[in-house]
């Protein structure tokens, strides 16, 4: 749109928060001295205290923001509006008139259809009747009737259509009064640059009513041992300002919230007396944590390929390859932000103890110039969708895993042979608990194929409780199948098992914890 000699340009850049975001605005003006360009229409939702002014050539002389109400902008649709209900008014009032003279007609014709009976009464009593006069007068006052009928149903529609058209346009007048009353922010830029030159004078400002989050598509390349992580962002305002054709950054920051250091408080040192309580031995219950691994990636864009991203300390920003459209009325965007393939470690992995399925999963690392926030995950194998799961956030080169579903033709089964069976120690200074299971392996993929078994081990916090792995013993206590891998740290009891296509297997977990006699166990 052009007005005099200033081009609008319309909404150039948007940075989205999390909670809000910065809009620009920029127009172009022919330079000379204190040049104005007028925004206006900036919605209710933006902040006047943020309003900043910038130009590309020259100097900003001054920058005035004020609000202003809708009615005059309204004000032509509301006048037509107003016309249009005047007229119907009128059409209805000359309808009415004609109803009225419709019911005098009906009126008038039961009159002359009373007198026409009263006569033929009389009539009937001579020696010759005129029965075609009766007819005659009969069929008149008939024909007046239902001409007055017919014209009242007729009348009576119109009047009904009218006032449906008349009761539209007063809702359509009551919506737009009251969006005449709101209001929105005008601001006026005064800009001196030198004579023959063209400016391009930009506006930005904070709103409200806007936020973004991620979302993410995985897709698994076994053949090659990688993943290809796609990355979007959906966006949403009701703002009611459209971004057309915009470009758009997204950030992580939240701006009041990363902009204020943090302070350190006061310790103190204090304590408190307790009364001297009996030991209880008790079970803490497990964690799942993701596993992790290493990767290598390369980042595809559209365009020159390359990502824009730009770290701020706390928060980075995502510069959205191509121009966006997102409406001001709340409706979603979905924008695709990049697109990375990280080297991955593929494996059957399965804990029966949690759940009695094998998992194909992939180990790898985020190598891709931005860290992935949290947010929800679609994982694709063999180009069906998998699951959907939530993603946990992911700093620049940690490691994580991703899962791609169950592998229905690999089967495992966790069976329990013992559980807490007490054997009393030499003089009855301690007891043991004795703890063993069974898991029954099958793999019917018709090829061969290694799964990763996992269980867990208790970890002692005391130095007087023991935990041991059983890995000899008498013939009639089940033992530990060779081949572990015990990670001391988390008790974490692993065994990565080569089954030929076809083969069952079975594989022991046995192990015992030493307690002191002094101990209450009924924890365990």
């Amino acid at each position: 749109m052009i007005i005099g000699l200033t081009v609008f340009l319309g909404v150039s850049q948007v940075v989205v928060y999390p909670d809000r975001a910065q809009v620009t605005r920029t127009a172009q003006v022919v330079c000379g001295a204190r040049a104005g360009v007028a925004f206006g229409e900036i919605p209710p939702a933006a902040d006047p205290a943020t309003f900043r002014a910038r130009t590309s050539v020259g100097t900003v002389e001054g920058l005035r923001a004020e609000a202003r109400t809708r009615e005059e902008a309204f004000a032509p649709e509301l006048k037509g509006i107003d016309a249009a209900i005047r007229k119907f008014e009128a059409e209805a009032t000359v309808l009415r008139d004609a109803r009225t003279r419709g019911q005098g007609a009906a009126h008038t014709a039961l009159q002359y259809s009373n007198v026409a009976v009263s006569l033929v009464s009389r009539e009937m009593s001579d020696a010759a009747p005129n029965t075609k006069a009766w007819g005659q007068a009969f069929d008149a006052t008939l024909a007046a009737r239902l001409k007055a009928s017919s014209e009242a149903i007729e009348v009576g529609a119109k009047l009904r259509d009218l006032s449906y058209r008349i009761a539209d346009l007063g809702r359509q007048r009551g919506r737009l009064t009251a969006a005449s009353a709101r209001h929105d922010f005008f601001a006026e830029v005064l800009v001196t640059c030198p004579d023959g030159k063209r400016a391009d004078v930009e506006l930005t400002y904070l709103v409200g009513g806007a936020s973004w989050q991620p979302a993410y598509e995985a897709r698994a390349d076994e053949a090659g041992g990688a993943v290809e992580l796609a990355a979007f962002a959906t966006v949403s305002q009701s703002t009611g300002e459209d971004w057309a054709k915009a470009k758009v950054i997204l950030s992580t920051a939240v701006p009041r919230q990363d902009a204020t250091p943090p302070e350190l408080k006061k310790l103190s040192v204090w304590a408190q007396e307790h009364v001297k309580e009996r030991k209880v031995l008790v079970r803490r219950e497990e964690r799942t944590e993701h596993a992790e691994a290493t990767g290598e990636s390369g980042v595809k864009l559209g365009g020159d390929g390359r990502m824009a991203v730009a770290s701020q300390g706390l928060s980075v920003q995502l510069a959205i390859p191509e121009p966006s459209d997102v409406a001001g009325d709340g409706t979603p965007a979905r924008l695709f932000i990049a697109r990375t393939r990280m080297k991955a470690q593929f494996a059957y992995r399965a804990a029966p103890r949690l759940m009695p399925f094998v998992f194909r999963v992939a180990d790898l690392a985020n190598s891709a110039p931005f860290p992935l926030l949290a947010g929800p995950l679609d994982a694709f194998r063999r180009g069906g969708l998998t699951g959907r799961y939530a993603l946990a956030r992911t700093a620049e080169g940690q490691r994580f895993h991703l899962t791609f579903g169950i592998e229905e033709a690999l089967r495992v089964k966790r069976v329990v042979v013992e559980e807490v069976q007490r054997d009393a120690g030499i003089f009855g200074t301690s007891r043991r608990f004795r703890y063993g299971y069974r898991y029954e392996l099958a793999n019917y993929l018709g090829r061969p194929e290694t799964i990763e078994l996992s269980d867990q081990l208790p970890v002692s916090e005391l130095d007087d409780v023991k935990v041991s792995v059983d890995v000899t013993g008498p013939a009639d206590r089940l033992k530990t199948t060779p081949g572990f891998e015990n990670r001391p740290d988390d008790g974490i009891v692993s065994w990565k098992l080569a089954l030929k296509a076809g083969e069952k297997r079975n594989v022991d977990l046995a192990f015992h914890v030493d307690v002191p006699a002094s101990y209450d166990g009924g924890g365990l």
